[in-house]
Order: structure tokens, then C-alpha cells, then sequence
């Protein structure tokens, strides 16, 4: 309800504005702008600095701009230099000189905009058009390799994307490690963004830059800007492409025939008869694949279509989107469906108003695909099922494959009926909504109020039928509201005095109030499959129904102030005083101050004869900024509600909550950094350097109480973390002719993470990872150490019999947690990207590299191998390279698995962990853009077509799936792949018409 409350609001808003608006009286004035080649650049901005009327040039440089005689046009492009030029007549030829990425290039930083020259933090900027180079379902996803010191890694591949992001490693132990995400001003979630709606983003990196954003800006701020409609002609574009996802990699596993003999083997090995005839094993052949039956081709499709235009009062960009993307495992799919409007409506030269509408709409179809027993998972599932049998028996019901033979286990599931017979599927809604209203008190004063809603609504529906084997049918509905309202009022002064000083001083408030609202309810032992979870009540047996709801509120004062002195010694002082209300009393509030200075050498006399350095700038900063890391109530005794039997009925209590609440400080982020940025032989080559060195103190995390205190845990500030790295970016012009383009871009970052005070000096250990036989911790967090570095037992070859022989430590004769020691570490030496640019003649092609060096993996999925008293299918390796009585020692010795024998001892152990080294071809991409003009073609601006490939070609070192995985996703249990369903390879055929 609420959502459809919203829609109807922000339609009439936009009906109110759109129809409200009429243009001024003014000349029109025509024009073409042109490189130093004589070539039309497309997409220049102009903009008239009277009337603030704005356009943009089409692809052969041509526009047309409502200006009087004797208005200033500026004329800005990224890669030229910006150029104010005076109307003289109806008609003008404007050339702009090439910079490639010029220092006047205008970035957006926290609350404002400020030319990059100006800039004094660590911000990268990523254009739209770099964006949206390749869709994805989340625009973040389009970041991964193309920012220094950004690290994005895909928990998983399904068709909804998760993934993991952090910007200079992780922070916390219990907090979110993830940036803080604005998108045109409002904290939000950035799925909700289509790619193609995107002007550009802006990472900030460094206290400096994100300080303003105070308590939630420990892990690095993202900023997306979308689109706006621009005064003149409105344009039309369609972009849509359609294409196929294939599966990158299939594990090499044993056939039937091999399979017989393995299992054969075990028994021998065991003291026991053979299952499988010598003529059943002849006959056998290669049996089923169950990977191909549990993988699949998948369709990918997306489309999108705008309108974009406007007058000196009123500009408007419409858009549209829909995605629908099948995933590579069976019943699988993400569909996702964008409506924006962005609205910017002039009443008058000093009041303006600014309208933001967004809505999104996502469907997903999950799959139970990774975790599990290896059995117990689609992927775990088309791993073990045994190639010896299909999916289903002769009278076509399902096969189970616990029944199957009589050394089978009941962890093994039937992955067809799995596919078939459970779903998962999650509907939600959302809307967000941004009005600003834009005074200018006088000039060089301004001051903007805006009001953001974002409202979230979303159901899952679970339902498992009556034809699944492995239990009766169940189903369980839960749906959650969550609804935000954000109010910034900002008051900005900027100033210029003496010819030399400039001043640019911005102050604000915001409020912020977030609530969520939940509900759940299942049942088992449904009479017919046919109404599904529309009629939970036609169950046997109900689960307990649950109701849930939080609230939180933060409040914010914020203040920033640029100096430029003759735009040579730039200074940078910003402060955001935060109370929240997830705090105890005494600790609500907290401040969050940054100081940065910079240095324009190039400025500077001394330089002048280097002509070769077209602008050099050292920057260096300070500041301190926070993390929310606990939830809204974990400061307050909170009492639990509960049935119990009293005098044979059944009554209600009330008991404190488990966890025992204490007064906690925030978890504060303190960091130095210090940059280098470069513009070199006349622009062709641009460099960007940082250092960093950031700590973490009063990290918070949940501690074990003893029974006597009558709680289990509770929460604590209880140590310090520090992050310290370098960045690089380095961009260069390669060539650069009328129609000849060639440009190279490459990034690299180096991160170190490491505790240094925890918890007294005690250790504090990961979750447990459960299989079949092994129930355990894989990571550890200890003093000394980076955040959940690997922790297990190491082998040291086999014992005589052909055992697992594991390190005893400590020499006690016995193996436990003593014997365990560090033995691998999931974080990368260094992250890095290349890309190249290449344009001839309207062909375009486009490459772009990402990896990863130095980090560790932890392949759960390998101890399958082991698990050889189950009936599980293994690798082929196993079969060909086990210790074996009938080998040598040396034979034995460099076998690369045991005994096949169901008496393995298995711990987890080194074995599993793996160099997760990396590089990826992530994007190739072949266009042309179809000379229209040169046809005599009036009635179209633009036609491309092209043809694009991602994640064609991996080198890596790493047996499992996809080294490009993390299971979990979370702070400390990182690097594992669970079985985790893995990224795909897709090729894709599109095209882009602008009318």
C-alpha cells in the first residue's frame, strides 16, 4: 500500500512540474563544436552562464542553445579543457583542446561538486560510459578492476549478482564492511540504479574526502550521479542486447566405469567384497553427466529506452529498463525492471527545484546451489550423484540415491528433484523519491532543502512439494517493509576576493529516521501442491509465527571549508557531528573532524621550464570518521516473549535476552594519506598515486559470558585494526588522430590488514563450516595476524598404512586445537585492471582485464575427495594418483591423494587451501557506429551495433570453479569456496539508436 502511495505522489509531483513549466523568449543559436583535428566531439556539454540554459553537442558535434547576443557559453567535456565562449552571432564553431582528463573536469564530492584541480582527498571518478560498458545487476559490479584500492569480489554468480565490496580493507569484526552508497544525494541501495542511468561515480577513499558522511563512513563512500535531461531538441535512445551465459568450467570427474572400479577398490582396500561385476564394470560405460543435467545454457536479455530534453525552465530525462537474466543452473533467474525520472525546473533565476523519481522492480528465483554436504546442494549435488545412475527410475518417478547401493549416504540428495521440487522466490518493490528545492540567496550564497524517501517491500515465498523425496512438503512466507526518510538542509558561500583567495564554505543538518517492519509464518504437510504458499493454512502442522520490527534515528551536523590561494595551496577542513540513537546514553554522539592540504607544484615559478608536466599537485590529509556497527537495540536489557505450560494451559513470559547489554563506543577510523597527482607530456599521460595507513580502534564483537551471569554473550569494544597500502592509476593517450583513437589505462593497489590489540591478546575464531565429518573453524582472528587468516592442521604426508598424517605441534602424541596452526591468508598481495580504448574509422573495440595476486582459497568442495566412505562421485585424480600397497615408496609418496579406504582420518588441513591467483578477460567488446551523416541519414543521430563477451578467459592456478568466489560474504569467513555457485562466461549481440 504503501508503495502504490508513493507512485501516485511522485507522478503527480511530476505532472505538476512538467506541465507547469514554459521557456523563456530567446534567440537560438546553432553551432558545431570540433577537436583539434577538425573532428565533431559528441556529448560536450554547454551550458549558457546568464540563463543557465544547458545542451549537449550530438555525435557529430551539433548543437543548438536558447542565448541571447552577448551570453557566455561554457563549453566542458571530460578529456578537453573547458572554454567559455561569447555569442557573437546565430552561428559558432567552438574547438576544444585536448586533455584527456582535464584538471577542470568537474567531480562530485560529499554534498557538492568542485573541480578535480581543487580536489585535496583520494576520489576516483568512473564515467557513465565506462559503466556501462557491460551490464550487470548491480551498476557497483561495474567498478571491479577499474578503481585502485577497490576490491569487488562475486560471493556468488547466481543471476542476482552478490557480492562483497571494500574500499582499503575491511574495518570491522561485527559491523558492516561495506561502503556507504549515495545515489543523487540519498543513502540508498544501488541495485535499484540501471546501469545506463548513470552520469558517473565517484569513490571517496581517504577521511579527508568521506568525513562529512562522519559515522558511516569508515568503509569509503560511493557516489553514483545519474543522468539529466538538458535543454534543446529532446533525444530518443534505445540501447538492448540480448545474449547467452554459459557455465566457464566443468570439474573432471570419474565416469561409471571408473566410478565401479574406485568403490571396488574400497572394498578390497577395506577387507570387504566388490560391489560391481567385472562385466557391469565393462558394460558401464561413461553414464550420466550429472553437471550437464544440472547446468544450462541460459538466455540473457536487456533493454533500455529514454527521452532526454527540456528549455531554460524546465529539463526532464525519462527512462526505462528491463533485464531478465536466466542463470546457468536450472529453474534459476533474476528479472529486474527500472522506471526513472530526473526533473529540474527553473522558476526563476534564484529558485529552483529538483525532482528525483526512481522505481524498482526485481523477481528472483533461487536455487538451493551452493553449501551444503556436498550432496545436499545443486552444485554439491552434480559433483557427487553417481554417474552409474540417472535421475529417474523406469516408471519415471525419482530416483533416490540413498537407496541405491547399500554404501550410499543420506547426505547424497537427487539434484533433479531438488531443481524441480523446491522454489525460492523473492518479489520486491522499490521506490525512491529526492525533491530539493534550490534558493540563491545572493550571489555566491545558496541554500537547498531536499526530502528523500527510499521505501523497501518485499516477499519471499518458499515452497518445497509434496514429490520432493527427502521430507514432507512445507512452505513458509515472509515479507518486510522498510521505509526511510532522510531531510538535508545544506547552506553553501562561495567566494572569490583579492584576485588570489578563494572560499567555498558549506554547512548543514540532516535527520534521518529508518524503520522495518517483518513477518513470517510456514507450515508442513500440505494436502495438495496446487495453492502453494498462497494458502499456508491449508497445512497440518504450523510453524511458530514471527513478527519483528527496529527503528533507528541519526542526527548530523556538518560543516566544510576549501581554500585556494592562487590556486596554488589548496586547504580542506570538514567536521560531521553524528548522534545516533543505537548508542547508550553518554555515548550517542560522536565527532568526526578531517583536515587536507595540497600543493600544486605546477604552479608554481620553478616548474614553468618543465614544460613537459602540465600540472602536478601533492595532496596530504587526516580525519577520522566512524562505523554503526551494532544493531538498534544491542545497548538496551531487551526482554524476550515465550509460551510456557502453567497449571496445564499454556501461558506467556517474558525473559531478558541472551545477550547482555553495556555501554559501547563507536568503533572510530582514524587515516593518513598522502597522494600524487600528475598530468604529463601535454596530458597524454595522467598518474595518481596514494599511501595510506588507517586504524581501526574500539572494534566492537560479541564475547562468550560464563552461565553464572545469566546471559550467554554480549557485545564489547575490544581491540584495533590497521589497513596500510598504495595505490597507482596510470592512463596514457597512446595515439590520438581525426580518426584514430588508441588509449591504455591501468591500476594497481597493494593493502595490508593486520590486528593489532584484541581481546586481551585472546584469539577470537570464525564460524564453523559443517560437513558430513567434519565440524569446524577454518579462520582465526589473533594479534598480530590479518583478519581471519586460515587456522588448521597440517599434513605431512601418509602414514604406513596410507593414512592422512598430520603435524603434531606441540609432540603430545594427540591431535587438537594445539596442533593448528596459520597456514594461509585470503587476502591479496595486490588487486589490479587493465583497459584499452580502440577506435578506427567508427569501429570500437574495447578490452578489459582484472585480477587478483597473492590470496589464498579455502576449497571446501576438495574434501569430497576424502570423503570416500559415502557413495560420492570424486575427480578423476583420485582414481589415477592414490597411495597404494601394491606401489613403491616413492610412487606412494608423491601420490596426491590416501588410501581409498572408508577409515581416512579427515581434519581440515592445508590441503584445501590454494592459490586463488588470478587474471580475467572480464570484458571484450567489438562495435561500430554506422556513419549516418556521410549516408545522407537525417532522421537518425546514432546507430551502433556491437558484440560483447565477458569472462571468456581465466588464468588461474585454482582447481575449484571459479577462483573469484566468497562463499560466505562475511568479515572474518572469507576466502572459502563452499560450493558456491560459480560466475558465468557470456557473449551478447546489441545495439544503440539515438534519435
Amino acid at each position: 500500500m504503501r508503495i502504490k502511495i508513493l507512485l501516485s505522489f511522485s507522478l503527480l509531483l511530476y505532472a505538476f512540474f512538467t506541465f507547469g513549466g514554459s521557456s523563456n523568449d530567446q534567440e537560438r543559436v546553432s553551432g558545431k563544436v570540433v577537436n583539434d583535428q577538425g573532428k565533431g566531439i559528441p556529448g560536450v556539454s554547454i551550458t549558457n552562464n546568464r540563463s543557465k540554459a544547458s545542451t549537449s553537442t550530438d555525435t557529430d558535434g551539433a548543437f543548438v542553445i536558447a542565448a541571447n547576443i552577448g551570453d557566455v557559453l561554457v563549453f566542458s567535456s571530460v578529456g578537453f579543457i573547458t572554454k567559455d565562449m561569447p555569442v557573437q552571432g546565430a552561428t559558432m564553431e567552438v574547438t576544444m583542446n585536448s586533455s584527456d582528463e582535464s584538471i577542470d573536469e568537474i567531480v562530485v564530492v560529499g554534498y557538492g561538486t568542485m573541480k578535480k584541480k581543487d580536489v585535496t582527498g583520494a576520489i576516483a571518478s568512473v564515467s557513465g560510459e565506462k559503466m556501462a560498458e557491460y551490464v550487470v545487476p548491480n551498476p557497483i559490479q561495474g567498478l571491479q578492476g577499474r578503481v585502485a584500492g577497490v576490491s569487488i569480489t562475486n560471493n556468488t554468480g547466481s543471476p542476482n549478482g552478490n557480492f562483497t565490496v571494500r574500499i582499503r580493507g575491511s574495518n570491522s569484526i561485527r559491523g558492516g564492511n561495506d561502503p556507504l552508497y549515495i545515489v543523487d544525494g540519498i543513502p540508498s541501495n544501488p541495485s535499484s540504479v540501471n546501469s545506463l542511468d548513470i552520469e558517473s561515480v565517484e569513490v571517496l577513499k581517504d577521511a579527508s574526502a568521506t568525513a562529512i558522511y562522519g559515522s558511516r563512513a569508515s568503509n569509503g563512500v560511493v557516489l553514483i550521479t545519474t543522468k539529466r535531461g538538458k535543454s534543446g531538441t529532446p533525444t530518443i535512445t534505445y540501447d538492448g542486447n540480448y545474449g547467452t551465459q554459459s557455465q566457464i568450467k566443468k570439474l573432471d570427474l570419474m565416469n561409471a566405469e571408473e566410478y565401479m572400479r574406485f568403490y571396488n577398490i574400497q572394498q578390497l582396500n577395506d577387507n570387504g567384497k566388490v560391489y560391481f561385476t567385472d562385466e557391469q564394470i565393462r558394460t558401464a560405460g561413461t553414464g550420466t553427466d550429472w553437471q550437464s543435467l544440472v547446468y544450462t545454457d541460459a538466455p540473457i536479455q536487456n533493454h533500455n529506452l529514454s527521452i532526454a530534453g527540456g528549455s531554460e525552465k524546465i529539463k526532464v530525462l525519462i527512462s526505462g529498463s528491463l533485464m531478465n537474466r536466466d542463470g546457468i543452473i536450472k529453474n534459476s533467474k533474476y528479472d529486474k525492471y527500472n522506471l526513472r525520472s530526473n526533473l529540474d525546473y527553473n522558476f526563476s533565476d534564484k529558485f529552483s527545484a529538483h525532482l528525483n523519481m526512481a522505481y524498482a522492480k526485481t523477481g528472483t528465483d533461487a536455487q538451493n546451489s551452493s553449501g551444503g554436504n556436498r550432496g545436499g546442494s545443486l552444485i554439491g549435488g552434480s559433483i557427487a550423484a553417481p554417474p552409474t545412475l540417472g535421475p529417474f527410475n523406469d516408471d519415471g518417478s525419482y530416483r533416490n540415491l540413498q537407496l541405491a547401493y547399500p554404501f550410499m549416504s543420506n547426505a547424497l540428495y537427487n539434484p533433479i528433484n531438488l531443481i524441480n521440487e523446491i522454489s525460492n522466490i523473492t518479489r520486491a518493490n522499490l521506490v525512491n523519491n529526492n525533491a530539493m528545492l534550490v534558493y540563491k540567496i545572493i550571489p555566491g550564497l545558496s541554500i537547498r532543502s531536499s526530502l528523500g524517501i527510499e521505501a523497501l517491500d518485499y516477499r519471499v515465498d518458499a515452497y518445497t512439494s509434496s514429490k520432493y523425496l527427502y521430507g514432507a512438503s512445507s512452505g513458509a512466507v515472509t515479507n518486510q517493509n522498510d521505509f526511510s526518510l532522510l531531510n538535508e538542509n545544506i547552506l553553501n558561500y562561495n567566494t572569490e576576493f583579492a584576485g588570489q583567495h578563494a572560499l567555498d564554505i558549506t554547512a548543514g543538518f540532516t535527520y534521518q529516521n529508518s524503520k522495518s517492519k517483518s513477518s513470517g509464518l510456514s507450515g508442513t504437510g500440505f494436502l495438495s501442491d496446487v495453492p502453494g504458499t498462497d494458502q499456508i493454512s491449508g497445512a497440518t502442522l504450523f510453524g511458530t509465527p514471527s513478527t519483528g520490527f527496529t527503528e533507528w534515528t541519526l542526527m548530523s551536523y556538518l560543516g566544510r571549508v576549501n581554500y585556494s590561494y592562487k590556486s596554488k595551496y589548496l586547504a580542506t577542513l570538514s567536521g560531521r557531528a553524528d548522534g545516533s540513537s543505537r548508542y547508550s546514553k553518554g555515548e550517542k554522539w560522536g565527532f568526526f573532524p578531517s583536515l587536507a592540504l595540497a600543493w600544486r607544484l605546477s604552479e608554481e615559478e620553478f616548474m614553468k621550464s618543465a614544460s613537459w608536466i602540465n600540472d602536478m599537485k601533492i595532496r596530504a590529509g587526516y580525519g577520522k570518521t566512524g562505523s554503526t556497527a551494532i544493531s538498534p537495540y544491542a545497548t538496551l536489557n531487551m526482554l524476550n516473549q515465550g509460551k510456557t505450560p502453567i497449571n496445564g494451559d499454556m501461558g506467556t513470559f517474558y525473559a531478558a535476552s541472551s545477550t547482555l547489554p553495556s555501554n559501547l563506543k563507536w568503533e572510530t577510523t582514524a587515516q593518513y594519506n598522502v597522494g600524487l597527482d600528475a598530468a604529463l607530456f601535454n596530458n597524454r599521460i595522467r598518474l595518481t598515486a596514494d599511501y595510506y595507513q588507517k586504524e581501526t580502534t574500539d572494534l566492537l564483537n560479541s564475547m562468550v559470558l560464563p552461565p553464572s551471569s545469566g546471559y550467554s554473550t554480549t557485545i564489547k569494544n575490544i581491540g584495533k585494526m590497521e589497513n596500510r597500502g598504495f595505490e597507482l592509476l596510470l592512463e596514457g593517450q597512446v595515439y590520438r588522430r581525426e580518426n584514430f583513437d588508441w588509449a591504455l589505462s591501468g591500476n594497481i593497489s597493494f593493502n595490508r590488514n593486520k590486528v593489532t590489540a584484541l581481546n586481551d591478546g585472546k584469539d577470537v575464531y570464525g564460524g564453523v563450516f559443517g560437513l558430513a565429518y567434519i565440524d569446524d573453524y577454518i579462520h582465526l582472528i589473533r594479534e598480530g595476524q590479518p583478519m581471519g587468516v586460515f587456522y588448521t592442521y597440517q599434513e605431512e604426508g601418509y602414514t604406513d598404512d596410507g593414512n592422512i598424517k598430520y603435524l603434531d605441534v606441540n609432540k603430545d602424541g594427540i591431535l587438537n586445537i594445539e596442533d593448528k596452526t596459520i597456514l594461509g591468508n585470503p587476502h591479496p598481495k595486490f588487486l589490479y585492471g587493465f583497459n584499452s580504448d580502440l577506435t578506427y574509422y567508427g569501429v570500437s573495440l574495447n578490452l578489459f582485464f582484472q585480477g587478483s595476486y597473492g590470496n589464498d582459497l579455502f576449497n571446501i568442495g576438495e574434501t569430497a575427495n576424502l570423503d570416500q566412505g559415502m557413495g560420492l562421485n570424486l575427480r578423476r585424480a583420485v582414481l589415477d594418483s592414490h597411495w597404494s600397497a601394491d606401489q613403491t615408496a616413492e610412487q606412494n609418496a608423491a601420490a596426491a591423494y590416501p588410501k581409498i579406504t572408508r577409515q581416512l582420518k579427515l581434519q581440515y588441513s592445508d590441503r584445501y587451501i590454494e592459490d586463488g591467483s588470478y587474471l580475467r578477460l572480464k570484458n571484450i567488446a567489438l562495435g561500430y557506429d554506422l556513419p549516418l551523416k556521410k549516408w545522407g541519414v537525417t532522421w537518425c543521430n546514432q546507430l551502433k551495433v556491437y558484440v560483447s563477451a565477458q569472462n571468456i578467459l581465466t588464468f588461474t592456478k585454482y582447481s575449484g570453479l571459479d577462483p573469484e568466489v566468497n562463499s560466505r560474504g562475511g568479515n572474518v569467513d572469507i576466502g572459502v569456496d563452499y560450493l558456491t555457485y560459480p560466475n558465468v562466461k557470456t557473449i551478447s549481440f546489441g545495439a544503440k539508436v539515438q534519435f
